[in-house]
């Protein structure tokens, strides 16, 4: 089982990432990606994977971040030298966030669209991009498509929005990864929303230390070893075996992603 989108850097799990990665393995997850939100944190992620088979990782830019980085030039040099690395997977997380007032939207927007720049023409990165939406899916998706990147090379990691976002975004033809949230009482609108989403266009993740999915939501911090419980439950709504659920999802992070 794979756990498409966590956060080993972050505190909580970098501490003890022997013991969490340990956890994952007994739980049957073997491998992971520690997805970066900025330059240094892609580093710390790219130090990690170095020394672990299991993880791999990703290197970009989160907008809750945008507004420390004003020089396009360093931040997309810096981006470009860690997705040289074999183990570094995709670009990302980047895209916009509306849910905070701060930063500002079109600051948010400027280094979105220049880490775009990084997947388009020439010698640029040819792998995926790892897309951060909350509460802007017209915006993010108008983007997306102007860019002229391949609509399946992007994966809409921790999608929470509405049906009628879901629909646009499948439209649109990206991938989509689904949390523990997914699990909660309180998000049934999302549980029957995922329930349209094709087999071959879902991946599962924990977005760890975040969002524990249920019946673990008071464990703190969430690990990538709960992702197989947001497997067992969208297995469950599916009616497909846990085995057969998995081996379809992990079939579609292997060839998105290009995981070994």
């Amino acid at each position: 089982m794979i756990d498409t989108h966590c956060h080993l850097t972050y505190d909580g799990l970098h501490e003890r990432v022997d013991q969490v990665l340990a956890a994952a393995a007994e739980a049957g997850v073997d491998r992971v990606i520690s997805v970066g939100t900025t330059p240094a944190d892609a580093e710390k992620a790219r130090a990690l994977a170095a020394r672990k088979p299991s993880v791999y990782f990703t290197a970009g830019l989160h907008p809750h971040y945008a507004e420390g980085y004003t020089d396009k030039a360093a931040l997309l040099d810096a981006l470009r030298e860690k997705l040289a690395d074999p183990k570094c997977v995709a670009v990302g997380e980047m895209g916009l966030d509306r849910h905070y007032p701060d930063p500002p939207i079109d600051v948010q927007r400027r280094v979105f669209e220049w880490q775009l720049e990084l997947v388009t023409g020439g010698e640029q990165f040819r792998g995926p991009v790892v897309i951060h939406n909350r509460e802007a899916t017209g915006e993010t998706l108008s983007i997306l498509s102007a860019s002229g990147i391949d609509p399946g090379r992007f994966v809409f990691h921790c999608f929470t929005g509405s049906a009628d976002e879901l629909d646009a975004i499948l439209a649109f033809g990206a991938m989509v990864s689904l949390t523990g949230i997914v699990t909660f009482g309180s998000a049934k609108d999302l549980a029957e929303a995922s329930d349209r989403i094709p087999l071959d266009r879902l991946m599962i993740e924990t977005d760890s230390p975040y969002l524990t999915p249920a019946p673990h939501r008071k464990v703190r911090p969430n690990e990538p070893r709960y992702v197989a419980d947001v497997a067992r439950f969208l297995a469950e709504r599916r009616g497909l075996s846990l085995e057969v659920f998995v081996s379809a999802v992990d079939a579609n992070a292997e060839r998105f992603f290009g995981l070994k």
